[in-house]
C-alpha cells in the first residue's frame, strides 16, 4: 500500500496579503518558514521515504523543511506547478472585481468557465496537473512492495483538481474544495484504487496556536442548498448497482433531482463533510410506529472508513430520542455489500418484506420485487 501526504505549501508574502499567486515564483515569507518548520516537526515521526514537490520555490522550500529531517532530497515535479493567473497575478480579489468585473462574476460561480487573460487555460492546467499526479503516483507505487509513505507538496489549485478527480466531482466544483495554507490531505493507493482519509487537515497548526481542534467529519443536517450535492453522492455511490440492476440502469440518474426534492419534504437528510464537500449522506424518516433509514450512501473514494457506520449510529440515536423501538431499512436483494453491512450492525432480514413495503415505503412495485427489508429492535 502507498500512503500519500498531499500538502499545500506554506505562506508567501502574497498569500499573507491575499494576492493571487500562480506563476510568480516567490520564496516563503518569514511566517511561511516558521510554519514549514512546524510542519517538519509534526511529520518528523512519520515513516516518509520519498519527497516530491512542484518546481516552484514556495513548494520546494516547504518540502525541504520536512525532508532535511530524514536526510533526503526533494524530487521536483514541474507538472505540479500552480496555474498561471495571467493578468490577475499579484492582485487581490477586490482589485480583480474592480478591473475585471465580468470575469470576477463568472469566477464567483464557476471558476472553470473563466480563462483569465494571458493566463493558463483551465483545460490545459487540468490536463497538466493530472498527468503530473499520475506520473508521480505510478513512480512511487512501482517501488512500494510493502507499505510506503510519500510526501507531495504542491499548490491549492493542483490539489483541488487532484481531489476532484479522485472523488469524481465535476471540474467546476474543484475550486470550492477547501485548501488552507499548509493543509494536509491523506490518501492511500492500492492498485487502481485511491481512497481519501482526510481533506484540508490543519490540526497541527491549530494545536500549535492553542486553538481548539474541531473533530473532522462531523455529522450535520442538510439544507435545501445541499440538494445537488446530495444527489451527486447518491448517484455516484449507486453506480455500484449497475452489476445487478441490468442494462436499463442509468448510472448518473438513479436519483433524479425532482424525486429528491419531493423526498426532502418528508425525510431528514444528514451528511458528513470533508474539505467543504459532502462525502456521505443518509436520511431519517419517522413513520407511524417505526423509523426508516433512507438513502445511506458514501462516495467510493471515501468508502470503508466507517462513515456509513457513523451515519447509521446517528440515525439510531435520533430514533431512540424520538421514542421508536424499531428501525427498518430497505436494500436490493443482490446488494450483498449493503446486506452484510447492516447485519454486522445488528439488523436482521424480515420475511414479510412485501407487506412492509406496502405499509411503509412508497416505491414502484418493480423495485419492491427485487428488494428486501432489514430491521433492528432498539434497546
Amino acid at each position: 500500500m502507498l500512503k500519500v501526504i498531499l500538502a499545500r505549501h506554506a505562506e508567501t508574502i502574497w498569500n499573507e496579503q491575499m494576492r493571487y499567486i500562480g506563476r510568480t515564483d516567490l520564496d516563503l515569507s518569514e511566517l511561511g518558514q516558521n510554519n514549514a518548520r512546524l510542519l517538519a516537526q509534526y511529520l518528523s515521526d512519520s515513516p516518509i521515504i520519498e519527497f516530491f514537490s512542484s518546481d516552484m520555490n514556495r513548494a520546494i522550500q516547504t518540502a525541504q523543511a520536512v525532508a532535511q529531517n530524514f536526510g533526503s532530497k526533494v524530487e521536483r515535479r514541474p507538472l505540479l506547478n500552480e496555474i498561471d493567473f495571467g493578468v490577475w497575478e499579484g492582485l487581490t480579489y477586490n482589485q480583480i472585481i474592480r478591473r475585471y468585473p465580468v470575469f470576477a462574476q463568472q469566477w464567483a460561480t464557476n471558476p472553470y468557465s473563466v480563462n483569465i487573460p494571458e493566463g493558463e487555460p483551465w483545460s490545459v492546467f487540468t490536463k497538466r496537473v493530472l498527468l503530473g499526479w499520475n506520473e508521480t503516483i505510478r513512480m512511487a507505487a512501482a517501488q512500494a512492495d510493502e507499505e510506503k509513505t510519500v510526501l507531495i507538496v504542491t499548490h491549492a489549485g493542483c490539489i483541488k483538481i487532484i481531489l476532484a478527480e479522485i472523488l469524481g466531482f465535476p471540474r467546476e466544483k474543484a475550486w470550492f474544495i477547501w485548501q488552507d495554507k499548509g493543509a494536509l490531505n491523506h490518501l492511500t493507493v492500492e492498485g487502481p484504487e485511491i481512497k481519501i482519509q482526510k481533506i484540508n487537515d490543519t490540526d497541527y497548526r491549530k494545536e500549535a496556536a492553542g486553538v481548539a481542534v474541531v473533530p473532522d467529519d462531523k455529522i450535520a443536517p442538510c439544507s435545501d442548498e445541499d440538494i445537488l450535492d446530495i444527489q451527486f453522492v447518491v448517484n455516484k455511490a449507486a453506480a455500484a448497482y449497475s452489476g445487478f440492476l441490468g442494462v436499463d440502469y442509468i448510472v448518473d440518474d438513479y436519483m433524479s433531482i425532482e424525486e429528491l426534492i419531493r423526498e426532502t419534504k418528508e425525510i431528514k437528510f444528514f451528511a458528513i463533510v470533508r474539505g467543504g464537500l459532502l462525502v456521505a449522506v443518509a436520511a431519517y424518516q419517522p413513520l407511524n410506529d417505526v423509523a426508516l433509514i433512507r438513502h445511506a450512501y458514501v462516495l467510493p473514494a471515501c468508502s470503508r472508513q466507517g462513515l456509513a457506520g457513523r451515519l447509521l449510529s446517528h440515525i439510531e440515536k435520533l430514533a431512540r430520542l424520538d421514542g421508536f423501538k424499531r428501525v427498518m431499512v430497505g436494500a436490493y436483494r443482490e446488494n450483498n455489500t449493503a446486506i452484510s453491512f447492516y447485519e454486522k450492525h445488528g439488523y436482521m432480514l424480515n420475511v414479510s418484506a412485501d407487506n412492509l413495503f406496502n405499509e411503509y415505503w412508497n416505491i414502484p412495485k418493480k423495485q419492491a420485487a427485487i428488494s428486501l427489508v432489514l430491521s433492528k429492535d432498539l434497546i
